[in-house]
């Protein structure tokens, strides 16, 4: 079985516009992505803007068959992709701290997959 985590973090209002240029650039290097999927363990990895009331939120939905292996491959990767993924968090987040609490309820896939 998989693991699949959600993972919500506060955007600096006046920094949405460089989170999504970034994030636009990541989907241009996909194949640097890739790359670094692989090497972490990462099965699916999405990032989506959420608007609310409290202000932009950057979350993530991430499936891995081990995501602490996923954490500390990331932490210790030298892809240039993710050093550049790393410098523009510090810039666009508030602090980095998840603020979500997603419990999972179910997790399917298609076995055509």
């Amino acid at each position: 079985m998989t693991d699949v985590v959600m993972v919500k973090q506060r955007v600096k209002g006046d920094e949405v516009d460089r989170l999504k240029a970034w994030m636009a650039e990541v989907r241009d290097r996909s194949d640097e992505a890739e790359e670094t999927l692989r090497d972490e363990g990462m099965l699916t990895e999405s990032a989506f803007l959420e608007h609310t009331d409290d202000g932009p939120h950057l979350v993530y939905y991430m499936e891995a068959e081990d995501i602490d292996r996923v954490w500390d491959q990331y932490a210790d990767s030298d892809h240039d992709i993710d050093e550049e993924h790393k410098a523009v968090m510090q810039e666009v987040l508030e602090d980095g701290r998840d603020v979500g609490e997603f419990e999972s309820l179910y997790h399917l896939t298609s076995p055509e997959r």
